[in-house]
């Protein structure tokens, strides 16, 4: 349940509804499945009813997000990659950061280095 939350959570900010979170009452039936703030849950009703946890697009959604976390947050890992841009594209900037990161993620989920 706490991954279709994330996910549900993750459409409804993609929607462009400025949410805190959401809550899953009984996942069989959406009617309980609550947005906060309240005052949005007219807005997202749709969303939900039209939402589906089994969406191999949600997986594709969490490996961006932990390659970007990878790449973004570990301090080695982003050290390496700008090291690697300056030297063989200086001066390093934080667009060709980006690219370096857009293309690390297809790699990291395409894994050409398999069979």
């Amino acid at each position: 349940m706490a991954n279709t939350a994330a996910r549900l959570d993750r459409v409804l900010r993609a929607a462009g509804l400025a949410i805190i979170g959401v809550s899953i009452g009984d996942e069989t039936n959406r009617a309980t499945w609550k947005v906060f703030p309240v005052t949005l849950q007219t807005a997202a009703q749709p969303h939900i009813y039209a939402f589906n946890p089994d969406d191999p697009a949600h997986e594709e959604a969490e490996l961006d997000a932990a390659v970007k976390a990878a790449v973004d947050s570990e301090r080695l890992i982003s050290a390496v990659v700008w090291t690697i841009i300056d030297t063989y594209s200086a001066p390093a900037t934080v667009t060709k950061y980006q690219a370096a990161r857009t293309k690390i993620i297809n790699v990291f989920k395409a894994r050409p280095w398999l069979p």
